[in-house]
């Protein structure tokens, strides 16, 4: 993955985190001085003249101008942004897979979008809907075998029952490899 593809964590005004972006979308943000840098160490916060001149240290993820090395940063807030998104998570197959944290919820088994589909709990020909509600991670084996079959008919019990994710909740794909500086910010989920 590239610098500028690096994910960086962003801050609503009121420091909430609402969103994360890639390094080029927070760059453009903090040279149209919509954002700042937040210096997670001590939780100062710098514009963007102030953060090119900052020392990029050993181990920093940078990107190389002709002129100087930028490090990139972990965690940007906006400078106008008060609102907290309301709509919530879209309802997509990927973000099934987040919400369910890539784990089959009928074994508990680690999986990925190759090796697991999304299950109707109440299959479609059964009347089953095609929401947060009826939908879960499973394991393609299990899929197979469950068939047209509701989970009780199965043998199968769910490990925890599917609902749609809250909206003030932001949610990391487990797969992303998230910076330490991001506990700060970002509650565990339970």
């Amino acid at each position: 993955m590239g610098a500028l593809k690096k994910p960086v964590l962003v801050l609503n005004k009121l420091w909430m985190p609402i969103r994360v972006v890639e390094a080029i979308r927070a760059f453009t943000l903090l040279f149209a001085e919509k954002a700042y840098v937040v210096n997670v160490s001590d939780f100062s916060v710098c514009d963007w003249d102030q953060w090119c001149l900052s020392n990029v240290e050993e181990g920093d993820v940078m990107i190389q101008t002709t002129s100087m090395p930028i490090k990139i940063p972990e965690v940007i807030v906006l400078s106008q942004y008060d609102k907290i998104p309301k709509k919530g998570m879209k309802l997509t197959k990927r973000n099934i897979f987040i919400r369910d944290s890539f784990t089959c919820q009928y074994t508990g088994e680690k999986v990925n979008t190759k090796n697991a589909d999304i299950d109707h709990v109440i299959p479609k020909s059964r009347g089953g809907k095609t929401s947060w509600d009826n939908l879960v991670v499973c394991s393609k084996t299990i899929n197979r075998m469950k068939a047209n079959k509701t989970p009780q008919e199965a043998g199968l019990q769910l490990l925890k029952k599917p609902c749609k994710p809250p909206p003030q909740i932001i949610y990391i794909d487990p797969r992303m490899d998230m910076p330490e500086s991001w506990n700060k910010f970002i509650a565990k989920k339970v």
